[in-house]
């Protein structure tokens, strides 16, 4: 399995573009969660929450899912259209995961029904369906192959990247828009907070006074083609283990397969990984089975490290969000080739086994990534990336 990741797009709490990402990402300031109000919720909560540029072409777009979406197309549309050009419209696909699609507008119109009896006249439901955001981006590149949505919870859009190459490999697509993304709702504040997963503060994952993540939203696209140079989608692992709707597995075998199948899909050797960004929510039971998993895949002598107390856990879009933040580690743009530190503000936990948390080191190079995403029913997702040629 080798194709690559030819361009990226973002939005998330750390900037509106590649390079504000990559700055707030390696800086190793840790300000970047908000106190939110705006939602509104029960009670006020720290959120990854996207600040919208002044941009007088995001007036006419109804939902907040379609103007992250929007943001960071316009990063990669340039690409897009050369390939278009290139390949035609009914050679580019679209596949986009997410966990929420626009549901906030649909919060929103239920309160206009409560209040008034009837749903705001520009409400139209189709925009929570879970292809909602797919059909969006093929709108904006006029992308006429198979265009299609995926909702597998945290590891949504690491599957879209997975069905991206899928879809190169059978010939049915020639260049796919992948990717993920979601938005901040009610629903999922809430929702989490329900299940006694919200962290009191900010989240610290591995810490020993953890208590729960907090809620982010991004936009993470990726342009996926079969060149051969450039940042390649090496290797990826997915399992279910389906121990618990929600808990993962305890003793960390599902993640530990999906880390070792991807490793052995790149065809290298743990050793090899430079760098693993881990799902590391900063709950006790996640941090507990990956930590287990960390250290029988890894051992103790591969830097890694959770960027949710950067950004939020983003849900639908963590695992493109999080594949995304590896890519640009692995760019030339990284020059010091430095790794992201791990949260600070916290103490590693001594019960879990030892692994080893990147605290901002600057690398000879980087090679490799190993990312992993970990959703409800044990539905797990690793991949690696790397520069195949060099």
């Amino acid at each position: 399995m080798s194709t690559c990741l030819k361009e990226f797009g973002v939005v998330c709490a750390l900037g509106n573009n590649k390079a504000d990402v990559l700055a707030a990402l390696i800086s190793g300031e840790e300000r970047f969660l908000s106190l939110d109000n705006d939602l509104p919720l029960d009670t006020a909560q720290y959120v990854g929450r996207v600040t919208l540029p002044d941009d007088k072409a995001l007036d006419g777009i109804t939902t907040n899912n379609n103007k992250l979406a929007y943001l960071a197309y316009q990063q990669i549309a340039s690409i897009v259209q050369q390939l278009t050009t290139k390949y035609g419209e009914h050679r580019i696909a679209v596949v986009i995961g997410t966990s929420t699609a626009s549901i906030y507008e649909g919060e929103l119109a239920r309160k206009t029904f409560e209040n008034e009896g009837k749903f705001p006249e520009d409400f139209r439901y189709e925009v929570q369906e879970m292809s909602a955001p797919a059909s969006y981006i093929a709108a904006l590149a006029n992308a006429k192959g198979p265009v299609y949505g995926i909702s597998t919870a945290c590891s949504s859009s690491g599957k879209a990247l997975i069905s991206a190459s899928a879809l190169l490999e059978n010939g049915l697509a020639d260049v796919v828009i992948a990717g993920g993304i979601d938005s901040l709702t009610q629903l999922t504040v809430n929702g989490f907070k329900s299940l006694e997963s919200i962290s009191s503060s900010t989240c610290r994952p591995f810490s020993a006074d953890r208590d729960g993540i907090n809620i982010g939203e991004a936009a993470a696209l990726f342009v996926v083609t079969r060149d051969d140079d450039g940042i390649q989608l090496l290797g990826a692992g997915e399992t279910s283990d389906a121990y618990h709707i929600s808990a993962p597995i305890p003793d960390g075998s599902g993640a530990a397969q999906a880390m070792a199948m991807a490793i052995n899909n790149a065809k290298i050797s743990a050793e090899q990984i430079d760098y693993v960004n881990l799902h590391g929510t900063g709950t006790v039971k996640n941090d507990e089975m990956e930590a287990l998993a960390m250290a029988n895949v890894c051992g103790d002598h591969v830097f890694c490290g959770s960027t949710k107390h950067l950004t939020g856990h983003t849900l639908g879009a963590a695992g493109a969000l999080e594949l995304g933040l590896c890519w640009l580690l692995l760019s030339d743009d990284n020059n010091a080739h430095k790794l992201p530190a791990n949260c600070k503000d916290g103490v590693y936990d001594q019960r879990l086994p030892q692994i080893k948390l990147s605290q901002g080191e600057c690398l000879d190079k980087i090679h490799y990534c190993l990312s992993n995403s970990f959703a409800f029913g044990g539905n797990n997702f690793s991949a690696v990336i790397g520069k195949k040629y060099e």
